[in-house]
């Protein structure tokens, strides 16, 4: 199924994505049942704010929209540039800075659409420090 405009999707956090929970019964006896939260399914549905906490919070979502339809301007601009830049240079890039590529884009681009722009330029300016490594080439975005 597709996400609508400006959803993303997570693993449920109250059955950790694995549909059920387990309870006591009236009986004493542990039972399964489908997860409330996410109705058996493992994983929920969010808007973009709920979206920014969860990323700030650690969650890393399953999906998110195209955020080319959904945003736009020039800290988009700059987020793309440098996240092309570093994807670019992966295999290069050193610990930890080529682990946390992805996780700064996804939170800065949630952060975007939640209309968030100072933590969305936080994790720029960490992409920024990434690219230092590679301030030499001549493809660097920033100023050499």
């Amino acid at each position: 199924m597709a996400l609508v405009a400006g959803e993303y999707e997570f693993t449920c956090s109250d059955c950790q994505g694995d549909g059920s929970v387990q309870s006591v019964g009236t009986d004493g006896e542990l039972h399964w049942d489908q997860c409330d939260d996410c109705f058996g399914a493992g994983s929920v549905c969010v808007d973009e704010e709920d979206a920014a906490e969860r990323i700030d919070l650690g969650q890393t979502p399953l999906r998110t929209p195209p955020t080319s339809e959904l945003h736009s301007g020039p800290l988009k601009d700059e987020l793309d540039q440098w996240f092309d830049f570093l994807c670019a240079r992966k295999e290069e890039s050193s610990p930890p800075a080529n682990i946390m590529i992805g996780y700064a884009y996804g939170s800065a681009e949630a952060m975007l659409l939640a209309d968030r722009e100072e933590p969305a330029r936080e994790k720029i300016d960490f992409l920024i420090r990434a690219a230092e490594e590679f301030k030499g080439r001549s493809d660097f975005p920033g100023r050499q």
